[in-house]
């Protein structure tokens, strides 16, 4: 086949097996045959990794790599690092893409010449699928300084450009500029600590307005689910973005970050805290969410921060937090949970 056009990172931990079914089917499909698929299995104590490897044996372009667990941001470093084709794509496992989105993608990065290209993703629930909203250029290319402007809407929460997802990158930059995802940061947010640098450094990007990507709405994942370590680990991945040098110059990209910060307390709060699958008691739900409203970083973030652009029931959840209402929260994580299992 020789080099493959694009190198695709599939990231597996515990996925449900039709998931990742799914995913590699979807994978294989593609109308670009010039591909690889890259899956590394993030020392599952399932049987997910080996699921894989049966499956690869249908497609002699699907690799699986088994490794130690190390959370996502180390299998989608030993992903790429193994990677040989010009781009580089990462889909989760429990995600999936339409067949001509290689094609698609790969056509636009070669004639324009820009070293990202972005494209437009859905979220699937149960009964319904959601596309998400952009507030970029389509078919526009972003020079260097213009780039610099998309770093901002990284940390601009409806800009939906955050992920590491849906995108297809030049493999030669994360060598060229030393762009990595940051090992430390584990499960959390490290894809915005990712996003951010990278739009910080490449010269040239370009969003394609099209939904390709699938994004899965799974009860059984580690961000839908309850996980005190989770939450701090986003908590982690924020002080990591407010320690870059950029913020001492820029008082609008601090002000960017405060209401991005918003927007995950909203989410530790209702689908963390107060999600009806915490088994710990409503007391000591009450205890833990006080102290994490207590860390510096968040409240200097439910303090200082622009409502700006907030939805209008997200408001209502600020004003809750702010007044430690926790009974209201309860009942407000009943509602969201409720609301995602039932769309």
């Amino acid at each position: 086949m020789g080099i493959p056009f694009i190198s695709i990172i599939v990231p597996v931990y515990k996925v449900p097996k039709p998931y990742i079914k799914k995913n590699l089917l979807s994978l294989s499909a593609q109308t670009l045959r010039k591909i690889e698929i890259i899956v590394v299995d993030d020392g599952s104590p399932d049987d997910i990794g080996i699921f894989c490897d049966e499956i690869a044996k249908e497609d002699s372009r699907i690799k699986v790599i088994h490794k130690s667990n190390g959370g996502l941001a180390s299998a989608r470093n030993a992903g790429v690092k193994a990677a040989s084709g010009k781009y580089i794509m990462f889909v989760d496992g429990d995600d999936w893409i339409e067949r001509d989105c290689c094609e698609e993608a790969y056509k636009i990065a070669e004639k324009s010449g820009s070293q990202i290209v972005m494209f437009g993703m859905t979220k699937d629930f149960k009964n319904e699928s959601i596309p998400y909203k952009y507030h970029i250029k389509d078919n526009y290319l972003y020079d260097q300084n213009e780039c610099k402007e998309l770093q901002k809407q990284v940390l601009n929460y409806n800009s939906n450009i955050s992920t590491a997802t849906a995108k297809l990158i030049k493999r030669d930059i994360f060598a060229m500029y030393d762009i990595w995802h940051n090992e430390e940061l584990k499960q959390g947010a490290e894809g915005i600590v990712f996003t951010f640098q990278l739009f910080g450094k490449v010269k040239s990007a370009i969003f394609l307005n099209e939904v390709f990507y699938h994004y899965t709405y799974n009860e059984e994942s580690i961000s839908s689910s309850y996980s005190e370590e989770t939450i701090r680990m986003v908590i982690d991945c924020f002080k990591y973005i407010k320690n870059d040098n950029i913020f001492n110059e820029n008082f609008q990209l601090y002000d960017l970050l405060r209401t991005r910060i918003l927007y995950a307390v909203i989410s530790s709060v209702i689908s963390g805290y107060f999600n009806p699958d915490n088994n710990y008691s409503y007391r000591t739900r009450k205890e833990k969410c006080n102290q994490y409203l207590n860390e510096d970083i968040v409240d200097d973030a439910l303090r200082n921060s622009s409502q700006q652009g907030i939805s209008k029931s997200r408001k209502i959840v600020l004003f809750l937090i702010r007044r430690r209402m926790f009974l209201g929260l309860y009942c407000m994580g009943c509602i969201r949970k409720w609301q995602k299992t039932h769309k």
